[in-house]
């Protein structure tokens, strides 16, 4: 009898873990994929006439100025981009050229034939921007010449400027009266490094 208690108890227990490993329970699985994190695009363009804004653009060219002549730059930035523009600088990058041979005038005063002495008779006579219908003047930079203002930071704009609009800028500029014949021929290239700022 022991026997069969002892048999009839390991198949009970066979019987047991049977049902015990062999019972099913549901179960679900739930995915998420594609998640992700991005980011916009931050982007300012230039234009000479609020059209088409490009990257890198030609706002002006004058040629043949004479002492005294004045001559207005405008031109606008906009952001191109997904976010508030909060800063606008500008920074002028200034290199004087002499254009070919001397003049007969300009030779008999100019001491440096090799190096173009135009900047420091361009005087910027104001400089405003136009921001929604405001006109702000920047007199910080009034009366200095492109040679003094060579590499300066100009602050254009603090604020903020929402996607899709736009400042203008109008800066004046004067030939210096007080121009001589050293000046003949010469050539300012003027290259604004324009940046925006969150």
């Amino acid at each position: 009898m022991k026997r069969t208690l002892g048999v009839t108890l390991a198949a009970l227990l066979v019987f047991l873990a049977g049902v015990k490993f062999g019972a099913s329970y549901f179960s679900d699985v739930a995915k998420s994929t594609g998640n992700e994190f991005s980011t916009g695009e931050f982007d300012i363009g230039i234009s000479r006439d609020d059209g088409r804004y490009y990257d890198a653009y030609k706002v002006f060219e004058f040629g043949d100025l004479l002492p005294g002549e004045e001559k207005t730059i405008r031109f606008y930035i906009k952001n191109r981009g997904d976010y508030p523009v909060s800063k606008i600088t500008m920074t002028l990058n200034v290199t004087d050229r002499e254009d070919g041979k001397l003049s007969k005038a300009e030779a008999l005063v100019d001491s440096t034939p090799d190096v173009g002495e135009l900047s420091k008779y361009l005087i910027v006579k104001d400089i405003r921007v136009l921001v929604n219908g405001t006109v702000m003047k920047l007199d910080l930079y009034a009366g200095k010449s492109l040679k003094e203002l060579n590499g300066t930071l100009i602050r254009l704009f603090e604020g903020k400027l929402a996607e899709s609009e736009a400042i203008g800028i109008t800066m004046r500029v004067e030939l210096s009266p007080d121009a001589g014949n050293e000046c003949q021929t010469d050539t300012s290239e003027v290259a604004m490094l324009i940046t925006a700022s969150q």
